[in-house]
């Protein structure tokens, strides 16, 4: 037998067929496969075209989805997942979800034929390893090769360029599989009538109607990627003064204080809430007239609720992280030292590349979005 012919421990491929071959047979007449994404919550949302594809291709696949709890609001209301299976975030914190031990006997139970893992964190390396699946999927870059008998090849070589959106990085297995991705697909997020309720009952404390607000979310995971308190402030006070439009600013429960930075430089009456769910997260986003931020998960939230965004823009790559399928405008710099991974600034010590971005840039750009929006009103 040649060396070529010989088949690793594991392997699902056979002398007469790659493992592209096989796994495309296998997703062809399987009832039922297993999604890992366990974090973040804009990679998760980026996930979603992915989930839509394969439901239009195959509507009855059932898509299970293993996701820790802080994200799970992305996917349990979906139409294409079958059951969201949720993980808690951190051990011993509470949450809703398993325990790890809990999960890993769950996902062995179900005997799935087919696990892809999204993620390739070593703990979603562990779910995917011992699910005991036929086909165990991971990117040819994840660590841990061993975990997985299918690598997806680099997602550059599928798709024959360089440039590569996260959303096209996660549908490259179905174009690597020859599986048909629509045009339609653009990754809709689905909410919960619920959580539009509350919401709706807390812009009616506030004076506030549905459509007529701006949303601003100015915090982000990394400091390379967040403007400046001060600057926020100064752009919504000028929308707020020019247009007469509420302006409602959040954030999460632990970045409550880069709210407190804005209103102290605020010269204007806005709003901030800090003690939203993520679904009265995602159901406020989807009432506001324009959302402003920066690359972060709620920016992600707002194109996927099809809102126009304003998005400014820091250390990371723009070309694989922009909105998907909305309107947007980005405001960026372009220094020779971007993209860069934005843990430290290397360059300069502060992030020049986003703190030096000025307010009146921004503002245009809102003010292009708004032209267009009420442009699209009065044609409809």
């Amino acid at each position: 037998m040649s060396a070529s012919s010989r088949q690793s421990k594991g392997s699902v491929a056979t002398p007469a067929k790659s493992a592209s071959e096989a796994l495309r047979c296998e997703l062809d007449r399987v009832s039922r496969i297993l999604l890992v994404r366990l974090r973040s919550l804009g990679d998760s949302i980026l996930t979603l075209p992915l989930l839509e594809a394969l439901h239009i291709w195959r509507p009855d696949l059932a898509l299970d989805v293993l996701i820790e709890s802080s994200f799970q609001a992305v996917f349990s209301h979906h139409p294409a997942v079958h059951e969201t299976l949720v993980l808690k975030s951190r051990p011993g914190d509470g949450t809703t979800g398993w325990s790890r031990s809990r999960a890993l006997a769950e996902i062995r139970k179900r005997r799935y034929p087919v696990v892809v893992n999204l993620h390739g964190g070593a703990t979603s390396t562990l779910f995917t390893a011992a699910s005991g699946a036929r086909f165990r999927v991971g990117q040819a870059s994840y660590r841990r090769s061993w975990a997985y008998n299918v690598h997806i090849p680099p997602s550059a070589a599928v798709w024959e360029r360089e440039a590569v959106h996260t959303v096209e990085h996660q549908l490259t297995l179905l174009r690597w599989l020859r599986i048909p991705i629509s045009g339609d697909v653009r990754g809709k997020l689905h909410l919960a009538d619920s959580a539009a309720c509350r919401v709706e009952a807390r812009l009616s404390e506030a004076g506030i109607l549905p459509g007529t607000y701006v949303l601003v979310h100015p915090a982000a995971t990394l400091f390379t990627k967040q403007w400046n308190p001060e600057h926020f402030a100064k752009l919504a006070d000028t929308l707020a003064e020019r247009h007469g439009w509420p302006f409602i600013f959040t954030a999460a429960r632990h970045e409550g204080q880069v709210l407190l930075d804005i209103g102290r430089h605020a010269k204007r009456l806005h709003h901030y809430r800090a003690d939203l769910d993520l679904e009265e997260l995602f159901a406020l986003i989807r009432g506001c007239r324009l959302f402003i931020g920066n690359d972060s998960g709620p920016t992600h939230a707002a194109s996927a609720l099809n809102r126009p965004v304003c998005v400014v823009w820091g250390s990371s790559n723009f070309r694989a992280w922009h909105p998907w399928r909305t309107d947007f405008e980005l405001v960026r710099s372009d220094l020779p030292c971007m993209p860069c991974p934005g843990y430290a600034c290397a360059a300069f010590g502060d992030p020049r590349c986003i703190r030096e971005i000025s307010v009146e840039r921004v503002l245009q750009a809102c003010e292009r979005l708004l032209s267009r929006a009420s442009a699209a009103e009065q044609a409809t």
